[in-house]
């Protein structure tokens, strides 16, 4: 594919990935954690506990910020500190018990919110969509190995 059409793909992709997120986020019943908690709570689901400067590397953030949103998801209950075992010095945060039921009470609710927008849509397109998740799932990956500076860091969700 030339580049224009990458350029054209990704100008057509990004917004409509946000905006499905968005729809989901408000249609779904609303934790009472942030979007930027969201996220970190994705990270630990996807990736397990981790010491918190990985964390906030992941996140693409600073120290402080992410220890605000830790701190604020200790106090919900959704994430725990525990020592971390190689290094008894460092603490590992990971999702709790509780914040574990949570997130996958939230996503059996935005599951169904999908499915049933996919239920009315014609089956070629929903053909399209299934055979688009692995490509969706490799272009996530690739996203993440991306370093923030590149090519541009901004704290903007559109």
């Amino acid at each position: 594919m030339r580049e224009d059409e990458l350029t054209d793909l990704a100008s057509g992709l990004r917004p409509r990935v946000s905006r499905l997120y968005q729809m989901l986020r408000r249609r779904t019943p609303r934790p009472e954690y942030s979007t930027a908690q969201a996220s970190a709570l994705t990270v630990l689901i996807d990736h397990g506990p981790m010491r918190m400067g990985e964390l906030a590397e992941r996140e693409g953030v600073r120290m402080p910020t992410i220890s605000a949103q830790v701190d604020g998801l200790a106090k919900m209950g959704l994430v725990e500190r525990t020592p971390d075992p190689s290094d008894r010095r460092a603490v590992l945060v990971g999702l709790s018990e509780h914040g574990r039921q949570v997130i996958e009470s939230v996503a059996r609710y935005r599951d169904e919110a999908v499915r049933q927008a996919l239920e009315k849509m014609p089956a070629d397109q929903v053909d399209a969509l299934y055979a688009a998740i692995p490509a969706l799932t490799e272009l996530e990956h690739q996203l993440e190995l991306l370093r923030p500076e590149t090519p541009a860091h901004t704290t903007s969700e559109d």
